[in-house]
């Protein structure tokens, strides 16, 4: 179990430096927190994931 975390947080850090990977999580992030933000109690949920997905597609 152990190294299937350590693979998956492996590919996540090499998702985060390819740029265009890196875009593409940060507006699919922005746009799943918006629809999240639609519901009361996505509320919590949604707006750190619009503040995540904005950081990811402008950095």
């Amino acid at each position: 179990m152990t190294m299937v975390l350590i693979i998956a947080a492996a590919l996540v850090v090499l998702a985060l430096a390819v740029k265009p990977l890196r875009k593409t999580m940060g507006l699919l992030t922005a746009i799943l927190g918006v629809i999240a933000c639609l519901t009361g109690v996505g509320i919590v949920i949604g707006i750190p994931m619009v503040f995540v997905g904005g950081i990811l597609l402008f950095v």
